[in-house]
């Protein structure tokens, strides 16, 4: 009896570990249908997303012509070509502001003409900010700041000439106050008439540009007269080589309606000074001269081996040429004057041009 209850086991065993396996291979095909739903030889979506329907075109490269109103590749453009507007005849067009006609170094001012002091003008201490050790006989006096390298070379050279200490820069920036003092001290002095030749009427002082300078010499603790005379005279034929020009000559009194002032110096920048010493003209007949010129027939001077081309453009729209080095000033009357120097490379189309 016992040993056939033994052999039936074998037989329940066998038929339990059956029931196991298929319930096992029942959930790993439920498994599977779950995860990949479709029959055998469909495709799935992936697959249909990566193929391109023959149907539809290629996407079409982003077109160079200009105005095409599609959006250009940004690293085939080159920047400054979308900040200056650039024509196809090789010229560029900046949008001036008014303001900006009293701004530069070739600013006219003079009794017909009056300078508005802007908020922004750009002073610093001439003892700040000065790298050459010569003498200002006030501290606190300012200039502009755009001049302070060439004075510095200016009076670097001419100390190295003629190691001559004893000049001094006795009047620099002025306010229309400042101004006033003076003009009423010249007119205690010799009346009206005859101090208006020697002083101007607030507004009208190149002092207030702070372009402008006035020399005295120091001698025995006491700033005399600059006259020009002696190793001095070396200001009168060299300070063109820096940017400046002597202002008040003695020869053009009946132009710039202002006496011989053999102290007052002007930054004019280059070439405009070499310019005016070459030819002999005050910056009166210079402004006046190169109203004259425009951008297709520009004045053309050469100096130390740079041809420069300086013409007028009235109003607040500036064309410049392409491939040139320019400068832009105001004459602080009606226009800009533009001083280009052109890059030696040949005109290329902008749509050309690649970065």
């Amino acid at each position: 009896m016992q040993s056939r209850l033994r052999y039936w086991k074998y037989p329940l065993i066998i038929v339990l570990l059956l029931l196991i396996v298929a319930v096992f291979t029942l959930v790993y095909a439920l498994s599977e249908t779950a995860e990949a739903p479709y029959e055998r030889g469909d495709k799935p979506d992936a697959i249909v997303i990566e193929t391109p329907n023959p149907e539809e075109p290629e996407p079409e490269e982003p077109s160079e012509e200009p105005g095409s109103g599609e959006e250009p590749d940004e690293t085939e453009e080159p920047d400054i070509l979308l900040e200056f507007n650039p024509n196809i005849d090789g010229f560029i067009t900046i949008q001036m502001e008014e303001e900006d006609i009293r701004r530069g170094p070739l600013l006219l001012v003079n009794h017909n003409h009056e300078f508005k002091i802007p908020d922004d003008l750009d002073l610093v201490i001439i003892t700040e900010a000065q790298t050459i050790p010569f003498r200002v006989q006030q501290s606190t006096s300012q200039l502009a700041y755009s001049i302070m390298q060439p004075l510095d070379e200016m009076m670097e050279a001419f100390l190295s000439a003629t190691n001559n200490r004893a000049v001094t820069i006795r009047s620099a920036f002025r306010t229309y106050d400042n101004q006033q003092r003076i003009l009423n001290t010249y007119i205690s002095r010799m009346g009206r008439r005859e101090a208006l030749r020697w002083a101007a009427i607030p507004g009208h002082s190149e002092h207030h540009t702070g372009l402008a300078f006035d020399f005295g010499i120091l001698s025995g603790g006491t700033v005399n007269a600059f006259t020009g005379a002696g190793n001095t005279s070396w200001f009168r034929r060299n300070s063109y080589r820096y940017g400046f020009i002597l202002r008040y000559m003695q020869n053009k009194t009946h132009i710039t309606e202002t006496n011989y002032e053999p102290w007052h110096f002007r930054y004019v920048s280059l070439p405009h000074s070499a310019v005016m010493q070459e030819n002999d003209w005050c910056l009166e007949e210079y402004i006046d001269l190169i109203r004259e010129y425009t951008l297709e027939e520009p004045f053309e001077f050469e100096f130390e081996e740079t041809l420069y081309e300086i013409y007028f453009i009235q109003g607040t729209e500036v064309r410049l040429p392409l491939n040139s080095e320019y400068e832009i000033s105001g004459n602080n009357i009606d226009g800009f004057i533009i001083t280009t120097n052109r890059v030696d490379t040949e005109f290329e189309d902008p749509t050309e041009i690649e970065i």
